[in-house]
Parts: structure tokens; C-alpha cells; sequence
């Protein structure tokens, strides 16, 4: 029976695929157990996995298995064009995938601007990567720390933006010196921003590099080379953040990430019963946003660019697209951004479509 619903999900999946990819290979639809043996042993390859004893590479195994059904059901339920499957999380369990969320639960609701009337009509497309103002996608491992990740990658955008000067920041700093938050244990972004503004900035990467665990809080960390004015709670206005987005920068932001253990690449478009938008657990940063204009059997719609903390292995090189608009995953519940005060001395960069 379990066999049987894989195979019709694997069949649904094959279906939606018109050829391979060589980047993100589809499954074929006649597989077989004999079959994902090879699948099993090219995804140890390609993402460099090692298991410690034949016991614990069967148990991979078969998770391996159960996850490959899991993203077909994912591909039968998809509203979007996101296509799932194979993944270097894919041979993790739910609770193992869950140590890589850093949003502790219950979470509990900011005070929230009220919406304000944007200065003018939206840009329809904004990518601050072509810029270069964003920093490389980094990778959190087996730490809870995406909330950390989140806020400093943040601060290191708008340094860029505002001052035309490229930060690298200490992550660790971050993890190890909350008092708010829990370390690797997980965290809220404004708990990252409050490191910041208690410390007087942050200081080099290189100085303090990220370590994948919470130690104590370094005394000798450096002197801080980057430091905000403070933090902002934006409006649950999807229309108001993509303003902010294009004409400040980057805008942090929370989700429910269930589904993104086994995303690939294109548009994620979930149903609400499927990705509720109450349980966010995963915070990411918004970098951009565009659409998809409509084609004759295609489909079409608004999205946000968002980095990840994941590695450049995982999605689109490190980021995923999400439907924007309807709060897809709960992306516009607490959507928050460091101030940084540029008092004149340099002209903000533009956002380029």
C-alpha cells in the first residue's frame, strides 16, 4: 500500500515535468524499489553524504523514501510553478528538518505600524542582487540560528545600499550574545537587531566566524565596523513591504517552512490548509520581488525574491520565490527591518528591476 501511493505520486510528479533538468532530475514514473537505489546513492554523491555504519545508511534510506512521497505530494498540491523533489535535506526525518528552524513556539505578536500610504505606485520589479548589494547565501547547518542570519544579512544589505560600503558580519556574535533569544535554540529577528543596538554594531565575520553552535559571548570580539539606529515593525500590507523593499532594501521576514525541504526551484503557491500562515517557524530575507506575466496555458502572478540560510545547494542558488499577496506561508505576518541613518552623506542606490 505505502509503495503503491509512492508510485502514484511519483506518476503525478513525471506528469508535470516535460523533460529532465540536469540541475534538479525528475523522477521517472514506472519507478521501482530496485530503481531508487541508484537515486539513493547519486543523492549521497552530488551532496557529499557519508553515514557512520550499513544500519544508519538503510534508516537514511528509507527516510529517503518517505520523502520522496512527501514531495510528490507536495507537486500534487502545488498552486505555484515550484517543482519539489530531491534536496541535500532529503534524507532528513521531520524532527531533524524541524532543529533547522529558528522560530520558538508560541511565537508572540510585535506591536505593528499601522499601514501607511506609500509615497508612490510600486516599482513592478525590484532584485537588489543585480546590484550586488546583497551579501553570499551562507549556511546555518545543524543550528537553529536562521533568525540570526536573517537580521545580519539584513544590516550587511542596507550598509551596502546606503553607504556603497560591503560588510561581512559576524553571525556568531549574534548567536552567542542574545539574551532574548536561544542560541542555536532559536530566536526572533528584532532579538538579533537588540544584539546590535546593545553591542554599538557588530563587528568583522572574520573576527568572530560562525561555528554552527552557542558558545559564550567574546569579550575580545573586535571593535564593531557596522551599527543601526534601530529596528522597524512594517505593517502586515504586502503592497506597503514591497515599497519599503524597493526603496530602502531588504526586508526581513518569517514563514511556515514546512514545505521547503523538498523545494527545487520556481513559484511556491500553497494552499492555506497546507502551509498555515499562523505557524511561521523560519525566518528568511526578502531581497526583491517581480511577476510572472500571463501566457496562454501558463501560469502567471506576483512573487518576493528570498535568501535563504541553507547553502547555494539548496533552491535557486541559495533563494526561493514565493507568491505574493495572498500571505502565502504566513510570509507577511511579521515582517521587520533594521533603520539605518544615512544623514546625507551618500545617496541611497536604486533598486534595479
Amino acid at each position: 500500500m505505502w509503495f503503491a501511493s509512492l508510485r502514484a505520486c511519483l506518476m503525478l510528479w513525471g506528469l508535470w515535468d516535460s523533460g529532465p533538468d540536469p540541475d534538479h532530475p525528475f523522477l521517472p514514473p514506472d519507478l521501482n524499489l530496485t530503481q531508487i537505489t541508484p537515486i539513493f546513492q547519486d543523492f549521497m554523491t552530488r551532496f557529499n553524504k557519508t553515514y557512520w555504519s550499513q544500519e544508519e545508511r538503510d534508516h537514511r534510506f528509507k527516510v529517503f523514501m518517505q520523502n520522496l512521497k512527501v514531495s510528490c505530494e507536495l507537486q500534487a498540491s502545488e498552486l505555484g510553478t515550484a517543482q519539489y523533489g530531491v534536496t541535500w535535506l532529503s534524507d532528513l526525518t521531520e524532527s531533524e528538518f524541524e532543529k533547522m528552524f529558528g522560530i520558538p513556539h508560541p511565537s508572540y505578536p510585535p506591536t505593528l505600524n499601522q499601514p501607511r500610504k506609500p509615497l508612490k505606485k510600486n516599482a513592478n520589479s525590484c532584485d537588489w542582487r543585480k546590484l550586488g548589494a546583497i551579501t553570499a547565501v551562507k549556511k546555518q547547518k545543524n543550528c537553529g540560528s536562521c533568525w540570526a542570519f536573517a537580521a545580519v544579512s539584513n544590516i550587511e544589505a542596507l550598509w551596502n545600499i546606503h553607504f556603497h560600503s560591503p560588510r561581512n558580519l559576524s553571525v556568531q556574535e549574534v548567536v552567542d550574545c542574545t539574551r532574548c533569544g536561544h542560541g542555536c535554540e532559536g530566536g526572533y529577528v528584532w532579538d538579533a537587531f537588540q544584539v546590535v543596538l546593545n553591542h554599538s554594531g557588530l563587528t568583522k565575520d572574520e573576527r568572530y566566524p560562525y561555528v554552527d553552535k552557542q558558545q559564550r559571548c567574546r569579550k575580545d570580539r573586535g571593535k564593531p565596523v557596522a551599527w543601526i539606529q534601530d529596528y522597524e515593525f512594517l505593517p502586515r500590507d504586502e503592497k506597503y513591504v514591497a515599497h519599503v523593499v524597493a526603496s530602502r532594501g531588504p526586508v526581513t521576514a518569517v514563514l511556515n517552512a514546512r514545505s521547503l525541504q523538498h523545494y527545487q526551484k520556481g513559484i511556491i503557491r500553497r494552499p492555506s490548509q497546507a502551509c498555515s500562515p499562523k505557524q511561521v517557524n523560519h525566518a528568511v530575507l526578502i531581497v526583491g520581488y517581480g511577476e510572472v506575466k500571463s501566457r496562454r496555458g501558463s501560469w502567471s502572478g506576483p512573487y518576493w525574491i528570498i535568501q535563504n540560510s541553507w547553502g547555494e545547494s539548496w533552491g535557486e542558488k541559495g533563494y526561493f520565490r514565493l507568491h505574493r499577496g495572498t500571505n502565502t506561508c504566513g510570509i507577511a505576518k511579521y515582517p521587520v527591518t533594521a533603520i539605518i541613518e544615512n544623514a546625507g552623506m551618500r545617496s541611497p542606490a536604486s533598486c534595479p528591476p
